[in-house]
């Protein structure tokens, strides 16, 4: 066994060192974390198609209970002849929503309650229609939809009087 010098040792401890931090900041930093937002993981970004050009984030919110977020809204994107959706995701924990769109003219984006009255009621379903300048004015800046309550058929009316 070869014996290393008192100079030798000191130069490999702080190789084994430097090492050993490099390693543990990288285990934390692969860590995924909660914040207010929800989980943040790192890693690979999804594969989204080439075409995808812009992003637009936001939050749908419930009109009668103080603009509180709303879990499990479904967000559709439509094409441009407003026949096919080729892109849909569902709202996060705080009503957040995050989408790539394509270089077009103008965007039409359905919001619609799909889980009924999980999320806290049945919601009217909103559609609207964002041209590609106020895509661009929005800056990254989040873009705020207000759901309001669909109103009762008579029927849930009377059993809930009940």
């Amino acid at each position: 066994m070869l014996k290393l010098s008192e100079r030798s040792r000191k130069v490999l401890r702080a190789i084994y060192k430097g090492l050993g931090v490099t390693a543990v900041s990288m285990a934390f930093h692969a860590c995924p974390i909660e914040t207010e937002h929800g989980w943040v993981e790192y890693g690979m970004p999804p594969d989204y198609p080439v075409r995808e050009e812009f992003y637009i984030r936001g939050q749908v919110r419930a009109i009668y209970n103080d603009y509180k977020p709303i879990k499990g809204i479904t967000v559709i994107v439509v094409d441009a002849d407003n026949t096919y959706p080729y892109y849909s995701t569902t709202t996060y924990d705080f009503g957040d929503f995050y989408i790539y769109v394509p270089k077009q003219d103008s965007y039409t984006i359905i919001f619609t309650d799909v889980d009924g009255e999980r999320n806290g009621g049945r919601f009217k379903q909103l559609e609207m229609t964002l041209t590609m300048e106020e895509v661009l004015a929005l800056k990254g800046e989040p873009l705020f939809i207000n759901l309001e309550l669909e109103p009762k058929s008579e029927a849930e009316a009377e059993e809930s009087a009940e």
